[in-house]
């Protein structure tokens, strides 16, 4: 009932999108109306049209006749027709619609016959009452019914005519099944009473009366002679060549007109069957199909069963446009491609006309088809007679609606053919997951207990299978696509998509189409390579008799579709040639989207059969995709941005999503067919890509029942290898590794991912099993990994909140190794690490130091030893010789990845402009970390860790920016680093690092000032030389230079003249060049460098403003800028370093050389190794040598700058303890922090100053600030890595000042002017002045130094003791960190006897109390190594004391002095040694 209100609401309002909605509804139904469910809604909604045009039924809303006419032929119009004549489906409709009105019909009769009784009972008289109604009220209402009934007669008959003429209804159906007297009506008899009696005369004929035969002339004879004459009319056979008739059409058709009369005549004659005489003409046609198709599709043209005239292929009614697919469904290209092939477009012919002589011919072809459906028939459908019932429906002889009742299965059974397929997947599935070695059976005992062997039970009969019924659809379908009939197959595959899946023979003849369908594109569009038709061709061969030619092969006609390929004998043709005509060709680009893709969406993930169809698709994709890239005619590269809502990448994301990537599973091991997928993968920006390994990894697996089974395969597959893989098998497993990467990478990679994370020995050797995986397989990688490093629900540190965790050290270490052996794309990782940072996740460094290390081989916070930090001094080559040369050194194998991957990851970082990015968010991270500690409650140990590992991947990435092997300076300067003031401002970071930062520009543009400069000095010097020289020349022969130099004057040719004087210069250039000068005005220049000078205003924003009231923008811009490298150049390590390469330059050479001239062809090989390996060595060494010379230029020049600086850095005369607090504030301890090289900087930049007699600046406040009570503070506020730094600085300090302690006279030496003995420098003045010349006696003694140097050591170990003592645990571990770091100069007992035994008791308290393991083992090592310097701090041992008599008194009498002089010797230890 809800339909019909439904109904009749659409009604209601039909022209307000009431029509348009029974459209939509009844769209479905009317495409299968034999369907149960269709039926009945059909049923239902037309019985309502069609009372809602009847007065009897009282409809609300009245519904014209014709409008419903009208509204039933459109619909029907509408819906896809595989043939030129009716589809099955509107015949079904039409019988259905018949039936409806029949119903409607005799609903009308009893309404009209219960009128008539009302009526008739009221002429009798009889009392009429109907549900209570009066009689008059009863008869007026039986009258008005009656007059409605005898109107809907009418209106019915002419509803029926209507859609008789219009040709929805058959009129032979309706003959058959409407009332006699609606037939009459409706005009389809001419007299109903004429009719009635020849329907009763038929009747009686054909149920009630006997056939007769003539026995005795339907003989055996004229079906002899029948098949005589058809064989014998055949003519030629067609050709082996090509597979087209040897005559033409017109001379076969002569041929086959007097066939076919003659077969007529056999006919008569002998009164055959003509049914029996057809049946034998179709045997006679699928033996002779493959040969002589032509003749009897010409025969039967001429027969009564022709329904359309056949066509000529010389005649091609339609010449192909360019656009003339676009924008249509399948169905009309189809329908297009056999206008192009000169089929004739008919309208539909009636019934009665056609369509029985089809259907008999159908019914007879398919009585053959019953006969091997049989169960006592043992034969196969054969595949001629397939092959016959295509081409007859290709013809239009018959059509597929009539052939297909008489096949099997029926639709019923089809489904069971369905679940049938769909259990044998999951019988694949069940045996993929059991393992073979489960299924084996047990090794038998190796004891002698053996077991009775049981009776064999008697064996049972097996009951006698019954014969499956054949398969005739599939054979129907699989020889319609064989012979080009695509609108009839497509319709049987529409009906029935899945037999593409249960039978992919079906998809290799759908691909036949779709390779030929793109052919003539793909010549267009790729261009064609060499000639390779001879490789297929066989060649002669030698044999003991001499040369043997090759067989010539000769050529079969088949019907076999796909054809089989060549043998070395044989090659094949398929029989009908004329498959190709109706095969939608594609002429542009777009009809890829149009033709291609509706036919493949049934091949589906099948388009893995067909590598070469695959291939070509895939190479007209890439074309398409470049089409809409608009290139730069010059550079060739994409210009522009690209347009991602183009419909052409739309439509190609959708075929790598639908059809590629789901295919690629089930392509075994082709690397060809992946390098194509990934050119159409990698045109989409990387998010689309990875949307796509997303879904390939999650749901593609699931989506079909092939990958179901493949999945399980692969899984299996990639366990296997990998339970298998070791270093020893890798050449083995590389090749499985790389096939199984070409199809399943998802599967494979993520169990690698997950064993790798597992198991720390697992990367290497996967690592070298990917030698052979292509681009794509490592953009999966990539995508695995990051997915296994996002995963949220992995914890990133260990329990103890210090440490990473396994699984991320494991992938961490894999990621960077991965990078440094093979070009896998970088900048997926890099954004990745950029966002994570932004997002807080400080963890994620960890992987940004792999890749560094192992790319650049930078290792973060490397424990040098005091060797590399010396040498970390030098210049770029000798500091990666000294610390990494292994690794990105000379010593760097020739072959190793490493040598190119700085380069790679430079350019990743330069190119995806992620390198500024990336630096500011380490940058912050280093500031935010202690703020966001792994966990909640994670303790200072574990927030030290992780701000040391912050700042190490910090000054890691920086050291990795400035390498010049990497990113040059220029690069660095303007596409990397931002401003100063943005970095401080805008990012929040630090001065100290914003300095760290632009430091190797600022020294890049110094460097290239002092090589300018040196290099117009020694040009200024050779020019002088030269003149010198012939000024020189000149005086010796002077007649010969008078016309070059003039008359010289007298007095110079005088002086010149005498022996053993110098030359001077003539006095008229001095006056001349006095003079020149004097002209100048007395201008004031600026003392600075203009390299620094105009980065003034960004250090007075980003410094602090106390730093620039006190020190000033000078001196705080030099003390940043310059480094160990300006100050103190190693040169025995530049020596030391060069003399190592030149001996291993030697040995390389002799290898070279003896290699070279080996008799062994293995060993010769090698020689060029040797002899690249010599010349990185020497080359190296070059580069050391002049990078030596630089430094020692730099080093000359920073010297001159700084004793130029030094007058104006404190001009503004601050007071020398304000002075020193801040420098100890603002540069020397941040900078002493950062790094061991910084920390040496700083405690010789002291003594530097000092040394140059720096006005305004105390070295001894200096001094006493650095070792003041605040170096408590200091060891408490520092991670462990600033820790060891900030030791090293006070062991360069304290070094300097035990030197000073040690030595009076170096003591007075450096503090005494240059040039001048009498001068002293300001540093250690008693009392702090501005005093331009200092005296001696200004100055502290050297007794008073060693005074002071005392309390410094007082208050230092004081500092460290109360560190110990408070129990914490940074002030505890760092205090012995620093205690480590300081170990050979402190304590001192030549600096104060006390300190060593007052510092080992603390410790042997410490030890005693202390119950924390780590504190524990610390504090033992450093005790023990405190032991081990004993000699050097504990107090000198006390002389004996003899007690001697003198006098009648006791005396103490020491060895080492007289006894006249020992009570005052006595006091004289005692004073000083008070203890």
């Amino acid at each position: 009932m809800d339909l019909v209100k439904s109904v009749r609401s659409c009604l209601a309002r039909w022209d307000n999108g009431g029509e348009t909605e029974c459209r939509n509804m009844l769209a479905t139904p009317h495409s299968n109306p034999t369907d149960t469910a269709s039926n009945d809604l059909l049923s239902t909604v037309y019985h309502t049209f069609i009372t809602s045009t009847l007065l009897s039924w009282q409809p609300e809303n009245t519904f014209s006749p014709t409008t419903l006419a009208g509204f039933i032929q459109s619909l029907l119009g509408s819906l896809p027709s595989p043939s030129s004549v009716k589809s099955s489906s509107v015949i079904a409709f039409g019988e259905l619609l018949v039936d409806i009105l029949w119903t409607v019909d005799v609903e009308l009769d009893d309404v009209y016959a219960d009128a008539n009784a009302t009526l008739a009972n009221a002429d009798r008289g009889d009392a009429v009452m109907v549900d209570g109604v009066d009689s008059l009220t009863a008869v007026a209402r039986a009258a008005k019914m009656k007059q409605n009934a005898e109107a809907d007669k009418r209106t019915l008959a002419g509803f029926v005519r209507e859609l008789v003429t219009s040709g929805v209804l058959d009129a032979n159906v309706c003959r058959e099944r409407l009332e006699l007297a609606l037939i009459h009506a409706a005009g389809l008899i001419a007299d109903d009473q004429a009719f009635s009696k020849k329907e009763i005369r038929m009747r009686t004929a054909l149920f009630y009366k006997q056939n007769k035969f003539n026995l005795l002339r339907e003989q055996s004879e004229g079906y002899s002679k029948l098949t005589t004459e058809l064989t014998s009319s055949v003519g030629p056979a067609h050709s082996v060549i090509d597979g087209y008739p040897m005559e033409s059409l017109s001379a076969v058709q002569a041929r086959a007109r007097p066939a076919w009369e003659r077969v007529v005549g056999l006919v008569g004659y002998f009164d055959l069957d003509p049914n029996r005489a057809l049946d034998i003409i179709l045997d006679v046609f699928s033996v002779h199909l493959a040969t002589h198709y032509s003749f009897f599709l010409s025969l039967l043209s001429f027969s009564p069963w022709a329904a359309l005239p056949r066509h000529s292929p010389d005649s091609m009614a339609v010449e192909s446009g360019q656009d003339m697919y676009r924008g249509k469904d399948l169905d009309e290209v189809l329908r297009l491609a056999e206008v192009q092939a000169g089929v004739p477009q008919e309208p539909q012919l009636p019934a009665a006309m056609g369509a029985n002589k089809s259907r008999v011919l159908a019914q007879v072809l398919g009585f053959k088809f019953a006969h091997y459906q049989g169960a006592d028939s043992t034969e196969q459908t054969p595949r001629s007679l397939y092959l016959t019932a295509a081409l007859l429906i290709r013809e239009g002889f018959i059509t597929l609606e009539d052939l297909y009742p008489h096949i099997s299965p029926s639709d019923a059974d089809m489904t069971d053919v369905h679940k049938q397929y769909l259990a044998s997947v999951d019988s694949r599935i069940i045996g993929a997951k059991v393992s073979m070695l489960a299924m084996a059976a047990p090794l038998e005992s190796s004891g002698t207990n053996v077991k009775p062997r049981q009776a064999t039970p008697a064996e049972q009969k097996k009951p006698e299978a019954t014969k499956e019924t054949p398969n005739q659809t599939l054979g129907l379908l699989h020889a319609l696509l064989s012979v080009g009939a695509l609108r009839p197959a497509i319709a049987l595959l529409s009906k029935y998509p899945w037999m593409v899946d249960a039978f992919p023979e079906l998809a290799d003849l759908l691909l036949r189409i779709l390779k030929h369908s793109i052919s003539r594109l793909y010549e267009a569009a790729v261009p064609s390579g060499p000639d390779k038709s001879s490789f297929g061709k066989a060649r002669a061969r030698f044999a003991n008799a001499g040369v043997v030619p090759a067989p010539e092969k000769r050529a079969h006609i088949t019907l076999m579709a796909p054809t089989p390929p060549s043998t070395s004998t044989s090659t094949f043709l398929f029989f009908y040639p004329q498959w190709v005509e109706r095969v939608p060709m594609c002429s542009t680009l777009d009809d890829v989207v149009d033709v291609i893709e509706p036919l493949l969406n049934f091949v589906g993930v099948h388009v893995s059969r067909d590598v070469n169809f695959l291939a070509k698709f895939l190479r007209v994709g890439r074309g398409h995709l470049n089409s809409i890239i608009l290139s730069s005619p010059v550079t060739k590269k994409p210009a522009g941005t690209l347009d991602t809502e183009h419909p052409v990448r739309q439509f190609w994301y959708k075929i790598i999503r639908k059809y590629l990537l789901p295919a690629l599973p089930l392509i075994r091991g082709n690397a060809v067919c992946t390098v194509e997928v990934w050119n159409i993968v990698r045109q989409y920006e990387v998010t689309l890509r990875w949307r796509l390994y997303g879904e390939m990894k999650t749901t593609t697996y699931k989506s079909h029942s092939e990958l179901r089974v493949r999945a399980i395969q692969a899984d299996r597959e990639s366990k296997g290898i990998l339970r298998r893989l070791s270093m020893q098998t890798i050449d083995s497993l590389a090749g499985a590794v790389a096939k199984l990467a070409h199809s399943d990478p998802c599967i494979l990679f993520t169990n690698a991912v997950t064993q790798i994370m597992a198991y720390e020995n697992m990367a290497s050797c996967v690592l070298q099993a990917l030698n052979y995986v292509t681009v794509m397989g490592f953009d999966v990688l990539l995508y695995i990994m990051l997915e296994a490093l996002a995963n949220p629900n992995k914890a990133r540190v260990k329990d103890d909140g210090v440490n990473t965790s396994d699984w991320l050290q494991n992938l961490t270490s894999f990621t960077g190794q991965l990078y440094r052996r093979y070009s896998a794309d970088l900048t997926p990782m890099i954004r990745y690490i950029v966002h994570q940072l932004q997002n807080g996740q400080t963890t994620e460094l960890v992987v940004l130091r792999e890749i560094i290390r192992n790319m650049a081989g930078i290792s973060p916070l490397p424990s040098l030893t005091d060797s590399q930090v010396i040498a970390m001094a030098g210049g770029p080559y000798l500091r990666i010789e000294a610390v990494s040369s292994a690794a990105r050194g000379a010593r760097v194998e020739p072959g190793d990845m490493i040598i190119k991957g700085p380069q790679r990851l430079g350019r990743a970082l330069i190119d995806s402009e992620l390198a500024q990015p990336l630096l500011i968010q380490v940058a912050q991270q280093r500031q935010k970390c202690v703020y966001q500690p792994p966990t909640p409650s994670a303790p200072l140990k574990s927030l030290g860790s992780l701000y040391d590992t912050c700042h190490g991947v910090l000054l890691q990435y920086i050291e990795l920016l400035v390498s010049p092997s990497v990113i040059s300076l220029s690069d660095y300067a303007t596409k990397i680093l931002p401003p100063l003031t943005e970095l401080n401002k805008v990012y929040g970071i630090p001065a100290p690092i914003c300095m760290h930062m632009i430091r190797p520009v600022l020294n890049a543009k110094l460097l290239e000032t002092a090589l300018a400069n040196s290099e117009r000095e020694r040009t200024a010097s050779e020019e002088a030389e030269k003149r010198l020289k012939a000024a020189l020349t000149a005086k010796r022969d002077p007649i010969t230079a008078t016309p070059r130099t003039g008359s010289p004057a007298v007095g110079d040719t005088a002086t010149a003249a005498e022996p053993g004087q110098n030359y001077a210069p003539p006095q008229e250039e001095d006056v001349a060049m006095n003079g020149a000068e004097s002209t100048l005005p007395n201008q004031p220049q600026n003392p600075w460098q203009t390299e620094l000078f105009e980065r003034f205003d960004e250090i007075k924003a980003i410094a602090p403003a106390s730093a620039m009231d006190i020190i000033g923008p000078g001196f705080y811009v030099t003390f940043w800028q310059m480094s160990t490298y300006d100050i103190s150049p190693p040169i025995a390590k530049y020596e030391e370093e060069n003399a190592n390469l030149r001996a291993l330059s030697r040995q390389e050479d002799s290898k070279y050389v003896s290699a070279d001239r080996s008799s062994d062809r293995i060993k010769r090989l090698s020689a060029n190794l040797h002899r690249n390996k010599r010349d990185r060595y020497n080359l190296f060494a070059n580069y050391l040598a002049q990078e030596s010379k630089d430094q020692i230029i730099a080093m000359g020049y920073t010297k001159r700058r700084l004793a130029k600086e030094k007058q104006h850095w404190f001009a503004h005369n601050p007071k020398g303890a304000v002075l020193a607090a801040a420098l100890v504030e603002h540069c020397l301890h941040p900078r002493a922090l950062l790094s061991p090289m910084d920390a040496d900087f700083c405690a010789q930049i002291i003594k530097l100053v000092h040394t140059l007699g720096t006005p305004g600046f105390s070295t001894l406040n200096t001094y006493d600030k650095l070792l003041s009570d605040h170096v408590k503070a200091v060891i408490f506020s520092c991670s462990e890595y600033e820790a060891q730094n900030y030791g090293r600085f006070l062991l360069g300090v304290l070094t300097d000042l035990y030197k000073w302690h040690q030595d009076e006279q170096l003591f007075m030496n450096d503090n005494r002017s240059k040039g001048s003995r009498a001068s002293y420098l300001p540093g250690f003045m008693r009392r702090f002045s501005y005093k331009s010349t200092v005296a001696a006696e200004d100055i502290i003694t050297w007794p008073d130094f060693r005074v002071v140097l005392k309390k410094w050591h007082r208050k230092l170990l004081k500092c460290i003791i109360e560190c110990i003592e408070t129990g914490e645990y940074m002030h505890v571990y760092n205090s012995l960190v620093v205690l480590k770091e300081i170990l050979p100069i402190f304590p001192a007992a030549a600096v104060f006897e006390t300190v060593g035994p007052t510092l080992q008791l603390a410790i042997d308290r410490f030890l005693e109390k202390e119950k924390r393991g780590d504190l524990k083992i610390f504090g033992g090592a450093y005790a023990s190594g405190l032991k081990k310097r004993e000699s050097f701090w504990a107090p000198p041992p006390k002389p004996k004391v003899r007690v001697l008599m003198f006098k009648g008194q006791a005396f103490a009498h020491c060895p080492l002095v007289s006894t006249h002089g020992l009570v005052l010797q006595t006091d004289a230890y005692r004073h000083a040694n008070p203890w």
